[in-house]
């Protein structure tokens, strides 16, 4: 350091993460963002209670040792995965008796390594996705073009046929760009607070006319006087919607959707109460066999539920996977309950909001 004078609580305004330790790698100081990224141990204790990560670890001991620096990328599996680029570099006038000093420094990089893995899915995914509905519509091209040019009748069809492969193209691109916006910002968990009563009534009353064509009716029941989460309004909006939109679609015609809205004691995998909102249909119900699976991309239970033939269902295929990755980004859980003949129940756990931050209610 230049100026050994200055505080090092001027750490805290450094975006980055950093972390000072002793020679005995006991944690000296470390600034607002890597209590916010890691949430670091109490100062005096060693910093492997907080990063458990052995290259991090072996890296600080290395300058320690008198090294001049090292640095890595590592990945933090919890609570959702994270890339971290990280530099350890020793502090060679630092003022402590018992030792020398040393500084970690880590840097976020989730972000970078999400984009490179998405856009090498994306050309793999689409390319594999688009390519029936495109063989389709240049075969039905042709054939207008050529010997259907005379015939009204197949002409009427062909093009009818056309306009619902081009629509089920426009959807998988637009379901693509959606997961892809959700996965590039899931290690980045929401903090406003959110009425999650509010969103459910108003994605219910825009499903209320597909709803009411399939004469299917959707109730809705709430335990809770305090329906508060921590989260993104919009992406919480497309997961009661997608929800709600499947049981409506696989429910069957004339059935009853059921949501409700109560609180719990604990989301699953964390300590903390939380708000559940679950989504029941009666209809065929799902293998569970094939439950572990729903949300992987392109999945479809083609023999629990019915083909666009027989319905004029048509799907993506991506409609739970970025359900998923929402309700991830919301450190919350996704939790799938089904018996075939009977229905399913689809229940997202999120986490509670203080009720007095009233000014991020949205």
């Amino acid at each position: 350091m230049a100026d050994a004078t200055i505080p090092i609580e001027v750490l805290d305004c450094v975006p980055t993460s950093v972390i000072v330790v002793d020679g005995k790698r006991r944690v000296i100081h470390a600034n607002r963002a890597a209590l916010e990224l890691l949430g670091v141990a109490a100062l005096g204790r060693d910093l492997a209670l907080s990063l458990r990560h052995p290259s991090v670890l072996d890296a600080i001991d290395f300058v320690l040792q008198g090294n001049k620096e090292r640095s890595g990328e590592i990945v933090l599996p919890v609570p959702v995965s994270r890339h971290l680029a990280f530099r350890t570099e020793r502090l060679a006038n630092a003022p402590l008796e018992d030792g020398s000093v040393a500084a970690v420094v880590l840097n976020d990089i989730t972000a970078t390594k999400k984009a490179e893995e998405m856009r090498a899915d994306f050309v793999a995914n689409v390319s594999h996705e688009l390519r029936s509905p495109l063989t389709a519509l240049i075969g039905f091209i042709e054939t207008l073009r050529g010997p259907a040019s005379d015939d009204s009748t197949a002409r009427t069809r062909f093009l009818d046929i056309m306009h619902r492969e081009s629509q089920r193209m426009s959807r998988l691109i637009e379901d693509l760009l959606s997961l892809t916006r959700v996965e590039i910002n899931e290690h980045v968990a929401p903090k406003k607070s959110v009425n999650v009563l509010d969103i459910l009534t108003a994605v219910i009353e825009v499903l209320q006319p597909q709803a009411s064509k399939r004469g299917v009716t959707i109730n809705l029941e709430t335990t809770t006087d305090k329906p508060l989460a921590l989260g993104d309004s919009d992406q919480l909006n497309q997961v009661f919607r997608n929800l709600i939109e499947n049981a409506i679609k696989y429910g069957g015609e004339d059935q009853i959707v059921d949501v409700r809205l109560a609180a719990t004691t604990r989301v699953p995998g964390t300590t903390q109460e939380g708000i559940a909102v679950s989504v029941t249909d009666y209809g065929p119900g799902i293998p569970k066999d094939v439950i572990p699976r729903l949300t992987e991309r392109f999945f479809r239970v083609d023999k629990a539920r019915s083909s666009v033939a027989e319905t004029g269902i048509n799907s993506t295929g991506l409609g739970l996977a970025i359900v998923k990755h929402i309700v991830s980004r919301h450190r919350g859980h996704l939790s799938v309950e089904s018996t075939m003949g009977k229905g399913s129940t689809f229940t997202a756990f999120l986490r509670s909001a203080p009720s007095s931050d009233s000014s991020e209610i949205t």
